[in-house]
This record gives structure tokens, sequence and C-alpha cells, in this order.
């Protein structure tokens, strides 16, 4: 019997206490700039030999400079896309993986760069 204001332990301290970590939480692994994040829901699979398949949650950072080789979100005429940013002979384009998308070029497009693909969550 334990009286109230007394502590009774049964046995030794786990060796595993040592190790406890804080509770993990994805917003401080995946977000540095919480203001400047926003989540996409990837829709198609422009991106598939990237790693970024239909359906998956992409992490979206505005405040990240897009460079060649760079998952980019743009809206494209009007519309977002997902794309690899790439430079080739001198011009910076978007591109897919998938081949039947023609590259798009970012000099006389009507093209928007929203922010940088930060990280990618991927659904099962």
């Amino acid at each position: 019997m334990t009286l109230p204001g007394n502590r009774s332990s049964a046995g030794f301290p786990s060796p595993a206490d040592d190790y406890i970590e804080k509770a993990l939480d994805l917003n401080d692994l995946l977000i540095s700039n919480k203001a400047a994040t926003f989540f996409m829901r990837v829709d198609g699979d422009d991106l598939l030999a990237s790693g970024i398949r239909h359906g998956d949650l992409l992490i979206v950072d505005r405040s990240l400079t897009p460079a060649p080789g760079k998952t980019i979100v743009a809206v494209v005429n009007g519309e977002f896309v997902l794309r690899r940013l790439e430079r080739h002979d001198g011009i910076i384009m978007l591109v897919s993986d998938n081949d039947m998308i023609e590259p798009v070029s970012l000099q006389g497009e009507d093209v928007q760069v929203w922010g940088v693909a930060s990280s990618v969550v991927h659904t099962l």
C-alpha cells in the first residue's frame, strides 16, 4: 500500500528512458517557413520518374529560390503545373518526366512561379 505523497517503485528504471525523444511533429521536420508554405495534392503522374505520384501530398515553400533541378509549382497560361526547372542552351524550361508533354520555356510564356516543392508525402 502507498500512502499519499509517497512514491513506490517496482523494479529498476528502463534503459530506454535515456532515449526518449519529444513527440514527432511533421511540421517541425518538413516546414522551415510556415508563413510561406502551402500544401497541394498531386493530380497526375507527370513527375513519376522523379518519385512524385498521383495523390501524393506536396509541401511547397514560396520562400525558396527556384533553381535548375528543383521541382517547381507554376501557373502556366492560368493553369497550375508541377514541373522540374531545367536550363537547356541558356533557356530556362519547365520539364516533365513524361516525354509526351512538351517543355515550357519561361521566356515569352505566361508563367508565374508559385514556389519550390520542398517535400513530398506519399500515400499508400
